[in-house]
């Protein structure tokens, strides 16, 4: 793997430039297509020699390896080009169609070889194997498991679902590879007339691609419709942005990705003293927002709260709200607390972080608020806003 990168993928540790990215892509597919071309020519000789749907169905499922390779290729390549009028957030996600297109073929061939084997459990059709048989298959399986090795690395360098995708169908190719080998011996053993041993086991492995390439359009198409962020990458975030001096708290994360480093985009709210200087609040905004560029590859946009932190009525009742929210559940929080205070009555608004696997509704709140501040001499009034926490 490390010889590949060397001989084929110029500056191959600096996978956060984006032409490095597109020589990783590149050089997988050109690699997914010479190699799974010669597991076409070697299983369908022998399939057609031994009349092994098995066989053969496992050789048009590396040539569709093949082509998923030079989609992969391809995808990498659009995923490459710059932003424009069209597209101002880039066309990284180009590499999610990829991984979704080579998993809709890994179903459409676990599909075809259900088929091809359901036939020839019908018409029951005699399989013949050699020692022949035996050695391609077995150099088909270490050749599958060289791919996957080279898909995992390479998708692990440069953050790829569409290589992770690929991955997986040469570890489904090694198992169905496997099985098929398991089947020849069988037949080589017990031989094949009185019922279809290689179509049962050829229906056996179309059950289990067709239920890996179901996860992976799964897998695939969370990334497109939006799905949360790695909790790791939330904490990252939150530890690095309460680090710098001056912070005083966060809230309102949000985190959308577009594909590769330079393609993920974070907004946040960051809380900041009222009574500070508003000029240096500025430009510790301005550093923050340029750091986590250089730093971490993320397109950082901040907008600043002043907080009140001297004022005593202030902290008394928003210590008293943090206590109403903790018995209700120990994991709401709260932000932008303020009040309003009037002659007749005091308007209190703040907003509550609720999780998602928190299922307290915004009238459970108020009820809860409504009812800690019954017995006061004067009359509150509670204006609250629910955000929804990643973790």
């Amino acid at each position: 793997m490390k010889l590949l990168k060397k001989l084929f993928i110029k500056d191959y540790n600096n996978v956060e430039k984006q032409e490095v990215r597109l020589r990783y892509g590149v050089v997988a597919g050109i690699f997914g297509i010479i190699s799974n071309i010669v597991l076409v020519a070697g299983k369908m000789a022998i399939g057609l020699i031994a009349n092994s749907v098995t066989i053969i169905a496992d050789a048009v499922n590396n040539l569709s390896d093949a082509g998923s390779s030079v989609v992969t290729a391809i995808g990498f390549k659009m995923a490459s080009k710059p932003a424009d009028k069209e597209h101002p957030y880039g066309h990284a996600r180009y590499e999610y169609i990829t991984a979704l297109m080579v998993s809709l073929f890994i179903f459409v061939i676990g599909i075809l070889l259900g088929k091809s084997s359901i036939e020839k459990i019908i018409s029951n059709e005699k399989t013949t194997v050699s020692i022949v048989t035996f050695v391609v298959l077995i150099l088909s399986i270490l050749i599958k498991l060289w791919q996957m090795l080279v898909y995992k690395d390479f998708g692990k360098a440069i953050n790829s679902d569409a290589l992770r995708a690929t991955a997986t169908d040469s570890r489904n190719d090694i198992i169905s590879t496997g099985v098929v080998l398991i089947s020849a011996i069988i037949i080589w053993f017990v031989g094949d007339s009185k019922v279809s041993v290689d179509g049962i086991f050829g229906l056996a492995v179309s059950l289990f691609v067709i239920i890996s390439a179901v996860s992976l359009v799964k897998e695939t198409i969370d990334p497109l419709i939006g799905t949360r962020p790695d909790s790791e990458l939330v904490k990252k975030i939150k530890k690095k942005l309460l680090s710098y001096d001056g912070v005083l708290g966060i809230h309102d994360l949000m985190i959308h990705s577009y594909g590769a480093k330079g393609n993920t985009f974070v907004m946040v709210h960051i809380e900041v003293s009222a009574d500070g200087d508003l000029i240096k609040a500025h430009d510790m905004i301005d550093n923050i927002e340029r750091e986590f560029f250089d730093e971490l590859g993320m397109r950082l946009s901040v907008h600043m709260d002043p907080i009140e932190t001297d004022n005593e009525m202030g902290k008394e009742h928003k210590m008293r709200a943090m206590k109403i929210l903790s018995a209700i559940n120990s994991k709401l929080s709260l932000h932008d607390f303020r009040m309003v205070i009037g002659d007749t009555h005091t308007n209190i608004l703040f907003d509550v972080v609720v999780p998602y696997s928190v299922k307290t509704t915004l009238k459970e709140l108020e009820d809860a608020f409504a009812s800690a501040y019954a017995k006061e001499d004067k009359q509150y009034f509670f204006i609250i806003s629910i955000d929804r926490s990643y973790l």
